[in-house]
């Protein structure tokens, strides 16, 4: 089988704080800040219409994790090379 290694640019989601109380005044300089924006290099391993998702390591029975990004955080997706399971 073969598949596509990619480069994707994405906007990430991001979550400020702990799981208790913020101060208010870095909460709202933190809130104004630009998301940041990823890069994630990998094996293309679903092209759905609403997600793709890539995968780091990928073997004939087993894979590393799975990075699942919603379309609308693409800023541009690139195919790199196409590889062949063997090679």
């Amino acid at each position: 089988m073969a598949y596509i290694i990619v480069e994707v640019n994405w906007v990430d989601a991001e979550t400020s704080g702990d799981n208790g109380w913020m101060d208010l005044t870095e909460a709202l300089a933190d809130a104004i800040l630009p998301a940041p924006i990823m890069r994630t290099v990998g094996f293309l391993i679903a092209d759905e219409e609403n997600h793709i998702a890539v995968t780091d390591s990928l073997g004939t029975e087993e894979c590393g994790s799975v990075t699942k990004i919603p379309r609308k955080m693409i800023r541009s997706l690139n195919e790199l090379s196409i590889r062949h399971m063997g090679e």
